[in-house]
């Protein structure tokens, strides 16, 4: 196989792994609940939310296909001008990354068991396991802040930056990044200085949330077609955005 033919597989790959990270993400962010309540109304919410798990794999997933799809999209960005800030928005991804996966992993595989414990517990015993569920929650609340502003914050702002100065995507890509990072960093700090939920930052971070999902797949679609163009086909300069 020559250098070019690898060379076009492998940007295939990274469309087909950010388009699918960001629908696989649309559907575990859609289902997942984004109002702030009470730890006793949550613990309620998630005993009898049977899909609970299986939303929680459902962003893990998505996770690792849209930071795969970063990776290859750094390798793309990497002999111009916006490959440093591409390899520092990998960095702020792994990172980002890992802190999610324990987050996550928090949220839908610890809760869940003690939130049926309390549900069935006895009036003494549900008020030792509601503290503990409480004290866990703000555990992994903490990490998730962090999360949400190394890599929804941090990593994008990266690669949003590497698309305005790198010349290869349209600039308005980049801004879009830009602004969802921006979003997602408010809702974290919101987050942080509250020292946990806050309705604004729950209801910022879901339209930022939204906005990079979007930007995952047009950014998608535009690799994949560039892909698909015979080698040497496309003139120098940004990817059409059409």
């Amino acid at each position: 196989m020559s250098s070019q033919s690898v060379q076009r597989s492998s940007q295939r790959l990274t469309a087909v792994l950010l388009m699918a990270g960001a629908v696989v993400g649309a559907i575990g962010n859609a289902l997942h609940p984004h109002v702030a309540v009470s730890m006793t109304s949550k613990l309620h919410a998630i005993a009898g939310n049977e899909a609970w798990v299986a939303i929680h794999l459902t962003i893990l997933v998505a996770i690792l296909l849209v930071i795969g799809g970063l990776v290859g999209l750094a390798r793309l960005l990497d002999d111009g001008r916006g490959g440093p800030l591409a390899r520092l928005g990998i960095a702020a991804a792994l990172l980002g990354g890992g802190l999610a996966t324990v987050s996550t992993s928090i949220d839908g595989f610890a809760m869940k068991p003690l939130a049926l414990n309390w549900a069935v517990a006895s009036t003494p015993d549900a008020a030792a396991v509601l503290g503990l569920a409480g004290a866990v929650q703000v555990v992994g609340f903490a990490i998730w802040s962090m999360a949400i502003l190394v890599l929804f914050g941090g990593a994008f702002a990266c690669f949003g930056a590497a698309f305005v100065v790198g010349g290869r995507f349209p600039a308005w890509l980049g801004w879009m990044a830009i602004a969802s990072s921006v979003g997602s960093a408010v809702a974290a700090l919101l987050q942080i200085a509250n020292t946990g939920e806050v309705q604004a930052a729950e209801t910022l971070f879901f339209a930022s949330s939204l906005l990079v999902t979007l930007w995952a797949f047009a950014v998608g679609v535009l690799v994949w077609r560039d892909g698909r163009a015979p080698y040497g086909a496309r003139a120098p300069g940004p990817l059409p955005a059409h």
